[in-house]
């Protein structure tokens, strides 16, 4: 598995939030913090586009990029007007993904992100960050290799500031 240095991205959009304070059990039993990040489809996500490049290539060398373009390697970049921007349980439209590009964040059990306000006092409870906030956000990109669901580019979240 290869692993990006953090990146600092453009501001987002956070979603489901409450996954920053509490982790999410996985089916496989282990723990995970979360929040999901949107951005409008013409914000410039260069940096992080890059980053997942970075990885993808140190991984699996140079036939990566071919791999992804056939799509054996899994983007992290979702389509908030595509089935990834639906609830799996109801199959309605997650509110706000509408015409958004978003990304999943994911940091383990015992690995809680940071989350702060703009003056940089941490923020404790989702009350200090409801779905909706805007935020910077401060993420790496990892590759994972899974037997079941094949390759893919994921993003670490490790920090977060609220800017309003």
């Amino acid at each position: 598995m290869a692993r990006s240095a953090e990146v600092k991205g453009p501001e987002a959009i956070a979603s489901f939030t409450s996954d920053l304070f509490k982790p999410r059990e996985k089916d496989n039993g282990k723990k995970q913090y979360g929040v999901t990040l949107l951005w409008p489809k013409s914000t410039d996500l260069k940096a992080l586009k890059d980053i997942a490049v970075s990885v993808m290539t140190e991984a699996w060398g140079d036939k990566a990029i071919q791999m992804f373009k056939d799509g054996l390697i899994k983007s992290p970049f979702l389509d908030g007007d595509g089935k990834q921007g639906q609830s799996k349980k109801s199959g309605e439209r997650h509110k706000g993904y509408e015409g958004k590009t978003f990304i999943r964040c994911t940091s383990g059990g015992d690995y809680k992100p940071t989350v702060v306000d703009r003056k940089r006092n941490p923020v404790v409870s989702v009350e200090g960050i409801p779905s909706g906030s805007r935020v910077i956000p401060v993420v790496n990109a990892y590759t994972w290799d899974d037997p079941k669901n094949g390759k893919g580019v994921s993003f670490g979240i490790s920090l977060l500031q609220v800017t309003h």
